[in-house]
Formats: C-alpha cells, sequence, structure tokens
C-alpha cells in the first residue's frame, strides 16, 4: 500500500461526492434504488476491499463505495423502501452468497476477488433490468460522478494484477451501462425531458 496519486484522491473524491446527491435524492423520493443490488454491492463491495487488502493493495474509492453505499440502504430504510425482492433479486443474492462462502473455503485472496465481482455483476443485474424499464428510476448526476471516480481509478492502478486492476475495470464498465441506461431517460420523440 503506497503512496496515493493524485487519480487516487480523484476517484475517492468523485466517488464519496456522488453519494451526496445520491442520498438526497433518496430522500426526497427522486430515485427508487434496486435494494437487493445494493445490498448486494455492500457485500461484494467488503469482500473485495477484503481481498485487496490480503493482498496488501487497496483502491480507495472501495472505502468510499461500502461508506456511501451504507448510507444510500440507510436512507432507502428510512424512506421505507420496500426490498421487494423478484425472483431474480433472490438468484443474484443467492450467487452473492455463494461466491462469499466460495471465498471463505478458497482462502484465496485472488479467487476471492474474482468471485466476488462476478457475484457482483450478478447482483446489478436486477438494477440493470429496472433501470432499462424505467431510467426515471435513478438520478445522472450521482452516476456521472462514480463514472468519473471510476476513469480516475483505472488510472491510479498501481500494479497490474488480479487484486489491484480489475476491480476498476469491473466498475467502470457497470458504471458506464448504468449511466448510459440512466441517459435514455433524456431521450424522447419530442425532444424533451
Amino acid at each position: 500500500m503506497g503512496s496515493l496519486s493524485i487519480f487516487d484522491i480523484l476517484a475517492f473524491v468523485f466517488s464519496v461526492a456522488a453519494y451526496f446527491p445520491y442520498t438526497k435524492a433518496v430522500l426526497s423520493s427522486k430515485a427508487q434504488p434496486t435494494i437487493s443490488s445494493w445490498i448486494s454491492w455492500l457485500i461484494m463491495d467488503s469482500a473485495i476491499l477484503a481481498g485487496m487488502l490480503a493482498q496488501h493493495t487497496i483502491a480507495w474509492q472501495m472505502v468510499a463505495y461500502i461508506i456511501g453505499v451504507g448510507f444510500v440502504i440507510g436512507a432507502s430504510l428510512w424512506k421505507r423502501a420496500t426490498i421487494g425482492l423478484t425472483r431474480l433479486d433472490s438468484f443474484c443474492l443467492s450467487v452473492v452468497l455463494i461466491a462469499v462462502l466460495l471465498w471463505a473455503l478458497s482462502g484465496d485472496p485472488d479467487i476471492a476477488i474474482m468471485l466476488s465481482l462476478v457475484a457482483l455483476i450478478v447482483g446489478t443485474i436486477p438494477m440493470i433490468v429496472n433501470v432499462w424499464r424505467n431510467p426515471s428510476r435513478e438520478p445522472l448526476l450521482p452516476w456521472i460522478l462514480f463514472l468519473a471516480g471510476g476513469v480516475c481509478g483505472v488510472f491510479a492502478i498501481p500494479l497490474w494484477n488480479i487484486a489491484a486492476a480489475l476491480t476498476p475495470f469491473v466498475f467502470l464498465i457497470l458504471q458506464i451501462t448504468i449511466v448510459l441506461l440512466v441517459s435514455r431517460k433524456f431521450q424522447s420523440n419530442e425532444g424533451t425531458v
């Protein structure tokens, strides 16, 4: 865990900054987060950070993600958002829990990170489905900030190994996907929002 680069700092700052407007949108009922995805992310982000620490590396944006996801889940529960688990949600959460169990059994941090990322991708599917159906469920500004943090996170990769490099790339791909899906709410036949 060496010194922080400017990209480490920017990745952390953008990632933290994204949670302020997102949490505000949840509290003002302007966002309808897919709670099962956020719970999956909390579990997987924690597992990924643990795997990174076991490999003596860290992406500081992971710390921001864990704290921020906790705030989003808390704000959602405060607003009495229903978890509303569908079969897809239940399947995805099951995959997440199986990945955590397999990591515990393997004891290999690289396996932990890879399994956690697979589970994280699977855990994101309910959100992608919900945003595909209704892009207005998610606010765009926080996701642009997440994306900016993700780009900086890729530039901050200190070592080209599984522990340090794989997570930032996977997160960036998911962030790009969500930004593109949420951006669809600004498209209409009349050109209005």
